[in-house]
Order: C-alpha cells, then sequence, then structure tokens
C-alpha cells in the first residue's frame, strides 16, 4: 500500500479544498453506486454490501433507496445544505442521518441506524489509510454516548462516501468496517489489492436493423467488448505463452455452438514464453455479430473471452442478446 494515493487527492479533492463545506458530497446518491465493506472485529469477519438500487419521487421530492443494511432499505435525499434525510413512506415522516454542513464540534441529533442520536463533526482534515489507499482529507464524525452498543466513529472521503466506520457491537465487542471497493457515480472506481479477470460489453440487448432497404452496413449490430486482467496482490504471477497470441474471443449461440472467434484465420508466430505480469491489461475488440453482411439469428448469446495462456485459466463470460427490427 506504501506510496499509493485515492486519485481524487489530487483532483476532485483540490476543487473540494476551495468549496464550502455544504457543496462536497460526502454520501453520492446515484443509481449502481456500491460500497463493499469488509468488517474485522473481535468476532471474526463478515463482509457487508450497500447499493443504490433505484430512484423514485414521494411528496414532490427525489429520494434514492439504499439497499443493504441489516435494519432495512432506505429511502434517502441530500439537500442542499449537505444533510441527509431518511424518508419512510409508510409515516410519511423524514429523520436526519447525516448533517455534512455542520461546524467542526457543533452536535446534532441523528436518527442513523446504529447510533445513540448524538452526533458532531470532529475534524474535515483527518488522515485516512486503508484498503483503498490513503488520504489527508476524510471527514470524521464521533458519536459521544456510546457505551457497550452503538457506531463509534466514521470516516467519509468526498465523492466517495463512508470509507471506515468503527461500532461498538456488545460488551467488549467491537467491529470495525473499511471499504474495500467501491463505485461511485460511475466514475470512481476504488478496489483493496486484488486478481481479477472480467469482461466487459457495451450492451445487453444488439438490434439488427432490416428496415427495409437494407443497409448492409447497419444491418450487423457492432459489440465493443473489453477483456481486463488486474494483478494489484504486490505479487506478480507468472503467465506462460505458447505462441504469440495473447487473447482470444469466442461467441456460442444458445445450443453451445460457436458461431465466430476472433482468433479464426489469423497467424500467430509459434514462439513460447513467459511473463510476470503485475498491474492491469485490457484487450478490446469491436466485433460484429454477423457474417457476409447478415446478422447473427435473433437469440441469446455467450461471449467468451480469455488470456490464451497455458493452461487456460484466466478467463470471462458475457450473455447477451440479438433482435431483429423490421
Amino acid at each position: 500500500m506504501r506510496g499509493k494515493r485515492i486519485f481524487i487527492a489530487s483532483l476532485l479533492l483540490a476543487a473540494a479544498a476551495v468549496l464550502p463545506a455544504v457543496e462536497v458530497d460526502y454520501f453520492p446518491l446515484h443509481v449502481g453506486n456500491q460500497w463493499v465493506y469488509r468488517g474485522n472485529g473481535t468476532r471474526g469477519q463478515s463482509l457487508l454490501t450497500l447499493e443504490i438500487t433505484r430512484a423514485a419521487y414521494w411528496a414532490g421530492r427525489a429520494y434514492w433507496l439504499l439497499h443493504g443494511l441489516p435494519e432495512g432499505d432506505f429511502w434517502l435525499r441530500m439537500d442542499d445544505e449537505g444533510n441527509l434525510w431518511a424518508y419512510d413512506p409508510a409515516a410519511d415522516r423524514e429523520q436526519l442521518w447525516y448533517a455534512f454542513g455542520k461546524s467542526e464540534g457543533e452536535e446534532y441529533r441523528t436518527a442513523l441506524p446504529g447510533s445513540q442520536t448524538r452526533a458532531v463533526i470532529t475534524s474535515r482534515k483527518t488522515h485516512y489509510k486503508g484498503p483503498v489507499g490513503e488520504a489527508e482529507n476524510a471527514l470524521e464524525i464521533r458519536y459521544p454516548g456510546v457505551f457497550q452498543v452503538g457506531i463509534e466513529r466514521e470516516l467519509f472521503l468526498p465523492y466517495i462516501g463512508l470509507v471506515e466506520r468503527r461500532q461498538n457491537v456488545g460488551g467488549p465487542a467491537v467491529v470495525t468496517y473499511e471499504l474495500i471497493y467501491s463505485r461511485t457515480g460511475g466514475v470512481t472506481v476504488l478496489s483493496e489489492p486484488a486478481l481479477s479477470v472480467s469482461l466487459t460489453i457495451d450492451r445487453a440487448t444488439y438490434y439488427a436493423n432490416l428496415m427495409p432497404p437494407v443497409d448492409p452496413a447497419r444491418a450487423v449490430p457492432l459489440m465493443t467488448a473489453r477483456l481486463s486482467v488486474r494483478n494489484t496482490t504486490g505479487a506478480p504471477i507468472e503467465l506462460v505463452w505458447p505462441s504469440g497470441q495473447r487473447y482470444d474471443f469466442v461467441i456460442r449461440d444458445e445450443k453451445g455452438q460457436i458461431v465466430w472467434r476472433w482468433s479464426e484465420g489469423r497467424a500467430f508466430t509459434l514462439v513460447f514464453g513467459t511473463e510476470s505480469f503485475s498491474g492491469e491489461r485490457n484487450y478490446t475488440e469491436l466485433i460484429r455479430l454477423g457474417r457476409d453482411g447478415k446478422p447473427f439469428p435473433p437469440g441469446k448469446y455467450t461471449l467468451e473471452a480469455w488470456l490464451a495462456t497455458q493452461p487456460r485459466i484466466y478467463a470471462a463470460t458475457a450473455g447477451f442478446e440479438i433482435q431483429y427490427v423490421y
């Protein structure tokens, strides 16, 4: 972890330093935002995944549904003063969770699940160091009056959200939740050291435009596919290459039959080699979903992609559908 810094420290945080506190977003509310926490404590390890799953309007205000807390799902909104409110449609009532616009040292009342109703922002420039990196201007909230049960301390980073929580869970038992992965606004992605293989495609459904007069250039849908291999564990992995080929893609139909292969008709050098790999590598291809100017038949397909190593152990799959439009 040494030398690693969260990228917003040099980009977004530079702007945040000159903005009023109320304009800094400490709890991003966008559908698709996700946070994964690892809990370490007296009673062992656990995982907690939080996600914004959808948005809706209640009483003329926009709210976003937070899913994943043990206490249930909650409709949330942020007002112009930096207050995060939770709305209960059944009771038609809002309750304050966070008052991010409060001055340092100013106590406020909170209905945050797991708290003891009292909260205070102790600092906006707390040093944070955890699984996802390091930053110098975390917002720290403490919860006075907590004894054996309740949240004791939380840290937030602008435009990311909660990165650390320390919570008493009964008697001498304590658990600390640390952010290990975050996806916020479709832009900020943080992760602890990991080895991963992923396959990304740009759509779930591809449409073949067969409206007359049929234009062969538009009749066959075009897919953008990306195979990503990421190793940030700190220990290189050995890749054994039996040839000059580095990756491959295949498309299978619903019966499992191969209808297209990227490497078909391509020539590769017959040179054996090995490589110690760390970091991230991406292989991107534009794939025409058809042959000879005609789209593949409508139906469900799978795209498989892998590193062309020996053995073939770094692979991923994604499903998609082709539909005809007449």
